[in-house]
């Protein structure tokens, strides 16, 4: 069972990669993806994702979440997917491991804070990323 969830989640993770399908802001002086980290999490919810107590979470991520993000040294773009009734697909891409370390952490520490992370289990996959468009 548990190769299969693997194996899903790399489905899912897979598909919402591609869809993102954003082009990768860079400075002046970059010209390629080196250094830049990527964090996938998977979260689990324990609660129906299609129910307007779902649905304040989602807006209370999209604001005040995503201000976490943005007032985190290195970070570039966060994105959320529900990828079904109990899942939901995140990805954050950072300038490097490092800041995408502490940033995550400091995201995380807001997420308790407010209770998300009571009704999550996360499962998080992280990366240099080798390509991008």
């Amino acid at each position: 069972m548990n190769y299969l969830n693997r194996i899903l989640g790399i489905i899912f993770i897979s598909t919402f990669l591609l869809a993102m399908n954003i082009p990768i802001h860079k400075s002046e002086s970059e010209n390629s993806n080196a250094g830049r980290y990527l964090r996938v999490s998977i979260a689990r919810w324990d609660i129906n994702l299609y129910t307007k107590d779902a649905e304040n979470i989602f807006h209370q991520i999209e604001t005040d979440g995503v201000a976490v993000f943005k007032a985190q040294p290195g970070f570039i773009r966060y994105r959320l997917m529900r990828a079904d009734s109990t899942t939901t697909i995140a990805v954050a891409e950072w300038e490097s491991e490092k800041l995408g370390l502490a940033g995550a952490e400091n995201y995380r520490a807001w997420m308790r804070n407010v209770g998300i992370m009571n009704h999550i289990k996360l499962e998080t996959y992280t990366g240099d990323i080798v390509a991008g468009s």
